[in-house]
């Protein structure tokens, strides 16, 4: 069918179609749906342009970085789909993850055992930071689990990010603590019984009472990231644990971890690098000519040096 003869709104309704197939997501898709019905909003009875479809974008320049990329990459996949290029590239600036010392993770834990009112919840919130910590699970996830998805000595996330499903091993001392939280429970009953905005807005409260800044629940998914590539661990184990489609994504958390950056400024303090880097100098190669004048120094003659480089006594 060419697109081109159709309606905006016969357009727009096919590709909503094809939308709602490909993406899993509702949160998602709502929110692109909602960019695309502006976009049509926008064209009124004028057919999409590459023209049109940058006027449009032009209006959303002065949000944040990561939501104009996001625009721009919408707009770009329908206007490719309804078979006219954009020719916008669009940079997303390089951010890190902040980071967070195990100390942080201490006082907020610290701020739970230390509760003067719902006591009770203390087991429960401990719990929570620790399993975020120890397994990197999402907001979402963590929202979700249920007892049956415990098992020995690892957990199983049951529909998570784009629908997928993946194993995450437990440490010893985290397979203890939550076998013993949910024993005697159903095993369709949520661990945490809490949604994922409750869920995220108990972390934040947690963190503001111990002082922390710019802490969230998906704060701990970062730490548990870093202390895996800290330690050592491949790239790609890091990734399948996290459940990152693409390894990109985890590779954000290497320039946090880049131990070679550390051992090259602290060269800086070591007096030993200094004076081998000297000893290479005074040690490379010279030109033969030079070998035969350190050589001859210090004998009293005079010497002329040769086209060819030979000396030949003046």
């Amino acid at each position: 069918m060419e697109l081109r003869h159709l309606s905006n709104d016969k357009l727009f309704a096919m590709y909503k179609t094809d939308l709602t197939l490909r993406i899993r997501n509702e949160k998602n898709l709502n929110s692109i749906l909602q960019l695309l019905n502006r976009f049509k909003d926008y064209l009124g009875e004028y057919p999409p342009s590459e023209q049109l479809a940058k006027d449009f974008l032009s209006q959303y320049i002065g949000l944040k970085p990561h939501t104009w990329y996001n625009y721009v990459g919408e707009i770009k996949r329908f206007m490719a789909w309804y078979g006219e290029e954009i020719t916008l590239k669009i940079k997303l600036p390089k951010s890190l993850p902040r980071y967070h010392e195990d100390r942080d993770i201490e006082t907020l834990l610290a701020v739970i055992k230390t509760k003067q009112s719902h006591k009770r919840m203390i087991p429960r919130d401990t719990l929570l930071v620790n399993l975020g910590w120890r397994t990197g699970l999402r907001r979402k996830e963590l929202s979700n689990l249920e007892a049956r998805d415990i098992h020995t000595d690892f957990l199983t996330v049951v529909n998570g990010k784009g629908g997928k499903d993946r194993i995450v091993p437990l440490t010893p001392s985290i397979a203890t603590e939550l076998h013993n939280f949910i024993r005697g429970m159903k095993p369709n009953e949520k661990i945490f019984k809490l949604n994922p905005t409750s869920l995220g807005m108990k972390i934040k409260d947690l963190a503001k009472r111990a002082g922390l800044d710019d802490f969230h629940c998906h704060s701990l998914r970062h730490k548990y990231a870093t202390d895996l590539l800290e330690r050592g661990v491949n790239l790609k184990i890091v990734q399948e644990l996290l459940g990152h489609e693409n390894i990109a994504t985890t590779e954000v958390y290497l320039s946090i971890t880049d131990n070679s950056l550390r051992e090259a400024v602290n060269t800086l303090e070591n007096s030993t690098s200094k004076k081998s880097v000297r000893m290479i100098i005074n040690n490379t190669d010279k030109p033969s000519w030079i070998q035969e004048i350190d050589k001859l120094a210090g004998n009293g003659k005079n010497y002329i040096i040769r086209r060819d480089g030979s000396l030949k006594e003046a």
